[in-house]
């Protein structure tokens, strides 16, 4: 006997064509669960098999798809779809393909330039861009290129960029001579934007196999704070989170206003960055001057107990009106600036990271309360400790 599937006229059946191996698509589809969560009208499609993740969409019955653009297979086998299609990403304006599609993607022009002003601040002179190799229409590479270099460009610095011409699976070997052969015609010390973790981890084994010293000499940045890839890297790696989840949130929420007619035009929306996870690759302010160099240090070695700008002056021998000097001179803010930064950084990733009390996470980064804490982020931040807490996550 043959049973038939219940099939309930209002559920949508929507295909997810992401990659569950991927970190930036698991982020995505904890957004999409989210929205699904509280529409509760839909029925998902998701394969773990990366072979199989892309449907017989001849066969299968979908009332709509959201698919990711940086995968070179999927546009194809979406371009000729019916019904309403958002990918995550965005379509370069001369892919032959000639997609019309709605989109929802990270701001990368926003990316690069937090890159820049952060390197910039770390009172980098010497820039360079780590890329890969432009396979598909998403246009991300490009664009984090372009932003990253204009961005130094309008302040009167240059930035070399690296041009992927090996495949790392492939040509381990070529891809880390090449990285090195490119690094040592940069001035030293550098601060280089990585396209992604990945990448940004090649170069920081590149460097470590040919003794480059990170971050004295070179400094590295990633996007997409993939913390396996991060902790894995030697030194750790500092990175750029993206707001995966909120994009995965908005592009179910878009697909199902398609899907229900309440929304016709295509859309083309863009998610900010969220903020820059600080670690051991760019632990570096790039300067010459001893006293703010050992300030910076015991800065970031002590300041989540609790400091004082005194207690810096006292920690590294000079008096603190020496220090307030040199320090102003180079840095351009003030010690106690730096010290609630690198507290606040430490705030950030614990309300990122772990479901403990903003009472906890206040003490635990030298704080003395909690109110002092959220008073800061309204202040710094623009919104509460709490709602910080459920974007980064």
């Amino acid at each position: 006997m043959q049973t038939k599937c219940f099939d309930n006229a209002k559920v949508k059946h929507v295909a997810l064509v992401l990659s569950l191996n991927k970190r930036f698509d698991r982020k995505v589809i904890a957004g999409v669960t989210r929205f699904v969560h509280e529409s509760g009208d839909w029925s998902v499609f998701l394969e773990d098999d990366p072979g199989a993740k892309i449907p017989n969409f001849k066969r299968g019955h979908f009332d709509g798809v959201i698919a990711d653009l940086d995968d070179h297979r999927i546009p194809y086998q979406i371009r000729h779809l019916a019904v309403p299609v958002v990918g995550i990403g965005g379509v370069k304006a001369e892919s032959p393909l000639k997609l019309k599609l709605s989109t929802i993607g990270t701001d990368n022009r926003k990316i690069a330039v937090m890159a820049a002003e952060y390197l910039l601040n770390l009172r980098f002179k010497s820039f360079g861009y780590c890329g890969v190799s432009e396979r598909t229409i998403d246009p991300w590479n490009t664009q984090r290129k372009e932003s990253f270099a204009d961005s130094l460009t309008r302040v009167g610095h240059s930035c070399s960029v690296f041009k992927a011409r090996y495949n790392s699976s492939q040509s381990w070997e070529q891809l880390q001579e090449a990285l090195y052969n490119w690094i040592c015609q940069l001035p030293k010390p550098v601060g280089i934007l990585a396209a992604n973790d990945i990448r940004a981890r090649h170069i920081l084994e590149a460097c470590r196999c040919y003794g480059v010293k990170i971050p004295d000499e070179v400094a590295v940045l990633g996007v997409d704070n993939d913390e396996l890839i991060c902790e894995l890297a030697t030194p750790s790696l500092s990175s750029i989170i993206q707001g995966t989840d909120e994009i995965g949130y908005k592009a179910a929420e878009l697909l199902d206003a398609l899907m229900d007619g309440r929304q016709r035009n295509l859309t083309n929306f863009l998610v900010e960055p969220v903020k820059i996870v600080e670690r051991e690759s760019t632990d570096l302010v790039a300067t010459d001057d001893r006293v703010t160099s050992m300030a910076l240090r015991y800065i970031r070695n002590n300041a989540i107990g609790g400091l004082s700008v005194t207690g810096v002056a006292r920690g590294i021998g000079v008096s603190r009106s020496t220090l307030d000097i040199h320090f102003k001179k180079v840095i351009g803010r003030t010690v106690h600036d730096e010290i609630l930064r690198v507290q606040l950084n430490a705030a950030c990733h614990l309300l990122s990271v772990t479901d403990l009390s903003l009472e906890v996470v206040a003490r635990r980064v030298g704080f003395c309360n909690a109110q002092y804490l959220s008073n800061i982020f309204r202040e710094k931040f623009d919104q509460t400790a709490g709602e910080y807490r459920q974007r980064a996550r």
